[in-house]
């Protein structure tokens, strides 16, 4: 069995670092002062999904299923999985306001590709139109038509980065309380753990971040959680750790604030008993496995591979 990389031994490389200076004086800069109202996530995301039109040529198909959980939106990337075959169900980041399955799809069909996965790529229902817990109830709806459809739990691995990394936490924490079977594993990519911002705020506060400041993401994300309150465990996923969670594997970026997420949920886990192995990569920013364009992100994405491919006993 390979052992995990050890990320602490690597220096960020040159491209990260000239990527960082890029972002620092010229998108950090803007989200100081973007208004982040309706009408502008509104032009952000068309700009998103026009930008990400060449995906469209990655076999995929669309699902639309009403069940007595609710409605399934999503799509197969790749062949649809046969019952019995292992899924991968992948839930996108967005801030709960933008991004889709269209934007990550080349990321998760490599994903799929690499791991021998069959992935289904989660299309939850984003703000402002839409409020919290309705992404929520949408991971839950999905997770149930594919036991439904003859997927045993141990078959499913759920993944997701920043808003679905902690959809794929609230999923397990409703599992629990309805006395099912969790996956057989996470794979958590620069998670959102508490929906308030505050463990991201205080990380930003002791190290900053080259991207974003907190305000402006807590003024887009704060149009889906505007309903939510404090104390309910599918706003705050950190009171839902546990030894009877799956093998955890978190990877993030030792320059973002959304670090300070990461560590509060591995001394959760850690605490509660569970298995959760952490990886911060110095000197990277959010969500950088998803863009390929350093080396860190390929390495951790290797990274993710290699401990999927450990749950399923192939490495």
């Amino acid at each position: 069995m390979r052992a995990p990389y050890d990320v602490n031994a690597h220096a960020p490389s040159l491209q990260s670092r000239s990527w960082n200076a890029v972002l620092r004086p010229t998108f950090k800069q803007l989200s100081r002062v973007l208004p982040a109202r309706e009408a502008e996530l509104i032009v952000l995301r068309a700009a998103m999904e026009q930008a990400s039109r060449r995906n469209d040529r990655i076999p995929h198909a669309t699902v639309r299923v009403s069940t007595d959980a609710g409605q399934v939106r999503g799509e197969w990337v790749g062949p649809a999985a046969e019952p019995g075959d292992q899924v991968l169900l992948y839930s996108h980041g967005s801030a709960y306001s933008v991004c889709s399955p269209r934007t990550h799809r080349r990321f998760i069909a490599a994903f799929g590709r690499r791991t021998g996965r069959r992935p289904f790529s989660l299309d939850y229902r984003l703000g402002p139109k839409h409020r919290f817990p309705a992404a929520h109830d949408d991971i839950v709806a999905a997770y149930l038509w594919l036991i439904s459809r003859g997927h045993r739990a141990e078959d499913i691995v759920v993944a997701g980065d920043s808003a679905g990394g902690h959809l794929s936490l609230s999923l397990c924490g409703e599992l629990r309380r309805r006395g099912l079977s969790m996956p057989s594993g996470l794979v958590l990519i620069s998670p959102l753990v508490d929906g308030s911002f505050a463990a991201a705020t205080a990380e930003y506060r002791r190290a900053g971040d080259p991207v974003v400041v907190p305000a402006y993401a807590r003024r887009i994300i704060g149009h889906y959680f505007r309903t939510a309150q404090p104390g309910d465990p599918r706003f705050d996923v950190s009171v839902e750790a546990g030894p009877d969670l799956p093998p955890t594997l978190i990877i993030a970026g030792g320059r973002e604030m959304m670090r300070g997420d990461a560590l509060l949920w591995e001394r959760a886990q850690t605490a509660a008993g569970g298995q959760c192995e952490l990886q911060i990569w110095p000197g990277q920013g959010h969500v950088f496995p998803l863009f390929g364009l350093v080396p860190e992100a390929r390495m951790a994405f290797a990274e993710a591979v290699r401990f999927v491919r450990q749950l399923d006993g192939q490495v």
